[in-house]
């Protein structure tokens, strides 16, 4: 295929069938080779001028490095594919895509870090923001299970001033999740509209109701990007995991609905001990890849929510073949075509938590912060007091840091020497110092 017919499909959706559920088989999400190269070389170009403008000429080259060599060490070298969507080029799941306002503020504040570290304050980047307690299915791994369909305690107008304050504070990438966040479908559309463009939007779903019609309302609203939940390549599989007949259908039309829309989109996964396997990852990738995702997210089962007290932590070997895939999917050429991988619990194991508000925070549904969805000892209400106390409270958090405790597995290992695998193929990856 030439470059402009390349070009030209990159910009087309069109919905197939898997068994009796439509599933999109849109055109390529992932974008490497020449194209991606320059797209990197015009992005660090309009990194340096955001440098220029924000930090003293003689800073600029240290700088630079720095914020090069930070990311690297943080995703193992540097990708050879991005994800395009809606005109935007993406490369991390948990960061805002180029160009945009948000993608200006994250590198600004990430400038800062590196730059200089002792007085710019940690910047809290992205914020997971639990909208509703209501949900129509019984997932297996439900975090929110002790609350799941009670009352709600938030109002639409605290949304408005909780997302307010988050913006405020220069928080570029806001998740809304739940329950299931498009049971409040004119809420989340009324805070989308209300919102700055300074942050990308991204919802959290299972995929349940969102329509092509509801897909379109939301991106006009503001919405940028849709993760969607799903927990095995096999139908059955999924929905006796969701516990709902039907959930895996509905990921494939919401799927299909969100490309049409051009939304980014995610596929989320938790890895059970059942699915752990180089087979069943391998499906699950070209799953992806037909649905037209850019990213799939693996968060590892923790013994929290509907899993409380149960034992469910992957062992060593099946943490290696996630990293192992992460790695692949990430790193090798012979994988252009197949999604980016998010892998959380891989990155806190090498360089520790980027949680407690130190990278990212979570707001429950009753409007209380955390370290993150799975280490649930509140610092405080958000919305209680002024803006100010805000700060305050994630100041707090930041002291208090990450617990480490069972609901992550183990503490992480800041500082252990981690030598990267390097799936055959793929270009050398360094050996990484957490």
């Amino acid at each position: 295929m030439n470059a402009s017919a390349l070009a030209a499909s990159l910009d087309q959706a069109v919905v197939s069938t898997v068994g009796d559920a439509p599933r999109a088989s849109a055109a390529p999400a992932m974008v490497a080779g020449w194209r991606q190269r320059l797209a990197r070389l015009r992005l660090w170009w309009h990194v340096l001028r955001l440098a220029l403008g924000c930090l003293h000429p003689r800073q600029v080259p240290g700088a630079l490095r720095a914020l090069h060599a930070e990311r690297a060490r943080v995703r193992l070298g540097t990708r050879f594919k991005y994800a395009r969507f809606g005109g935007r080029w993406h490369w991390d799941l948990h960061a805002p895509a180029w160009p945009s306002p948000a993608f200006d503020a994250y590198v600004r504040r990430e400038l800062g870090r590196v730059a200089t570290p002792d007085t710019s304050p940690a910047g809290l980047q992205t914020v997971i923001v639990a909208i509703t307690k209501r949900c129509p299915l019984r997932c297996e791994h439900c975090c929110e299970w002790p609350v799941l369909n009670r009352p709600e305690t938030l109002s639409r107008a605290e949304l408005v001033t909780l997302i307010a304050r988050l913006q405020e504070l220069g928080v570029a990438q806001v998740m809304l999740s739940g329950g299931e966040p498009l049971q409040r479908f004119d809420d989340l559309c009324h805070v989308l509209a209300g919102a700055r463009p300074t942050s990308d939007f991204w919802l959290l779903s299972s995929g349940v109701g969102l329509t092509p019609e509801r897909a379109r309302r939301l991106r006009a609203a503001g919405l940028r990007g849709v993760a969607l939940s799903l927990d095995h390549h096999d139908p059955q599989a999924h929905d006796a995991f969701r516990g709902r007949p039907g959930a895996f259908a509905a990921v494939s039309a919401a799927a299909a609905a969100v490309r049409a829309a051009d939304l980014a989109l995610a596929l989320s996964l938790c890895p059970t001990r059942a699915f752990v396997s180089g087979s069943a990852l391998r499906r699950y990738a070209e799953q992806a890849r037909a649905l037209g995702a850019g990213f799939v997210q693996l968060l590892e089962p923790k013994a929290v929510g509907h899993f409380a007290a149960q034992d469910v932590a992957l062992d060593d070997a099946q943490r290696a073949e996630l990293e192992d895939f992460c790695l692949r999917l990430n790193h090798d050429p012979a994988a252009r075509g197949l999604p980016l991988v998010s892998y959380p619990d891989f990155t806190r194991r090498r360089v520790g938590c980027q949680g407690a508000g130190q990278r990212y925070a979570y707001i429950d549904t009753d409007g209380l912060l955390h370290a993150c969805p799975f280490c649930r000892t509140p610092a405080g209400r958000v919305l209680a007091g002024e803006p100010q106390d805000f700060a305050r409270l994630l100041d707090d958090l930041r002291a208090r840091g990450c617990p480490g405790d069972a609901a992550c597995g183990e503490r992480p290992r800041v500082g252990l020497a981690v030598r990267v695998r390097r799936p055959s193929g793929a270009a050398p990856v360094r050996e990484a110092r957490a």
